[in-house]
């Protein structure tokens, strides 16, 4: 009875504070009605505004680069980068773009590993500086040598499968020196994983052969931390709140807190 009245209480606080979020939002909006979305890297590039429907709007795209990519140029600048469930190799371009030495994208989708592939020859990308590889992440990052990587990206993934920490396990045999990370995360004050049925066809979603659904975990803030303290990492939280953003459509996820980016130092 004790557990149910605390975890009753703590989703009650919890949807009190995205209330409190979309109330603060919508007066935003009210006060800069006209205000326009930012533009940014991916205007130059407006293939990627249609080679997938996920998460593909302008202001969304360009402030996540600013972010993860902008934010992140040291650790990706002159580097080899691991792209985990690449998609249609939007990051894996733009990591490129600000100076990536090398790519390796995995994606599970053949459709979206050949988009990729279109994509960056249509926008003259020298052949030698990227590879997308069509395969489940565990099996195909096991294939990588170890200290070739030296920054990982995991986009939207960990929310997609049950198996964080033998994910986070792989990405330490591979001995990177960073690891960045976003991710949709449970807001409930706990260290717990909450485990959710997802279905595999959303192109968005996790794939998986012969099923058409699977279980997956999303983990709380402090769970993820827990797990990347673990492997003696330690992480940087980009602070969204405070990055100067006036426009936040289609930004609502990273300003309610329940998506959140961080930079993780793996050591030397």
């Amino acid at each position: 009875m004790i557990q149910a009245v605390l975890e009753f209480t703590d989703r009650a606080a919890t949807a009190a504070r995205i209330r409190r979020l979309r109330v603060e939002r919508r007066v935003s909006r009210l006060m800069h009605p006209t205000l326009p979305a930012a533009s940014g890297f991916f205007d130059n590039y407006p293939l990627y505004y249609a080679t997938s429907l996920t998460g593909a709007m302008p202001n969304r795209l360009n402030q996540r680069y600013r972010a993860l990519i902008g934010a992140n140029e040291a650790i990706i600048a002159g580097k080899t980068v691991l792209d985990i469930a690449s998609h249609d190799g939007r990051w894996s371009f733009a990591a490129l773009g600000i100076g990536a030495k090398r790519v390796v994208g995995i994606e599970a989708r053949e459709h979206l590993v050949k988009s990729a592939d279109a994509t960056f020859h249509t926008y003259g990308v020298a052949e030698d500086r990227y590879q997308f590889v069509q395969g489940d992440v565990f099996d195909e990052i096991e294939k990588i040598e170890p200290g070739s990587i030296d920054t990982v990206f995991c986009f939207g993934f960990l929310y997609h499968t049950l198996h964080q920490l033998l994910l986070l396990s792989k990405i330490a045999r591979l001995k990177p020196r960073h690891l960045i990370i976003d991710t949709q995360i449970e807001l409930r004050h706990a260290d717990a994983i909450f485990v959710r049925a997802e279905d595999t066809e959303g192109e968005g979603n996790v794939a998986l052969a012969g099923a058409k659904h699977t279980v997956v975990g999303k983990p709380t803030r402090s769970a993820l931390e827990l797990m990347l303290a673990s492997f003696g990492w330690t992480a940087r939280h980009y602070d969204w709140r405070r990055a100067g953003i006036r426009q936040w459509d289609h930004l609502h996820d990273y300003h309610e807190g329940w998506r959140i980016s961080l930079t993780v130092d793996c050591g030397p």
